[in-house]
């Protein structure tokens, strides 16, 4: 099994675990894989504390999308801007009930 590790922690671990480095269509996946990990962590969340630290870990992987798609956060966050706009953002609190 494969998964992606911020940079510093082969020094970190040493010699008690094996690391390669991944080709960038590797790189790809495993930023995908890696999102998704840390937006479940966020959902787990019981604290404050932990919330931002993994929401500054969901941050750090948007970065590290955002500069492997050659996308800037400026082009992103216009985006997020106009889409808000368009369809409004997620401060009314509402939820959409469908029929099961």
């Amino acid at each position: 099994m494969e998964k992606l590790v911020r940079n510093k922690i082969p020094d970190i671990v040493g010699d008690k675990a094996k690391f390669k480095t991944l080709s960038n269509a590797q790189y790809r996946i495993a930023l995908r894989h890696k999102l998704i990990e840390e937006a479940q962590e966020v959902e787990k969340a019981d604290t404050r504390a932990s919330l931002v630290e993994e929401l500054g870990d969901l941050e750090e992987l948007i970065h590290a999308i955002l500069e492997d798609s050659s996308i800037t956060y400026e082009e992103m966050d216009s985006i997020r801007h106009a889409k808000s706009m368009q369809k409004g953002d997620f401060s009314e609190m509402f939820a959409m009930v469908t029929a099961e």
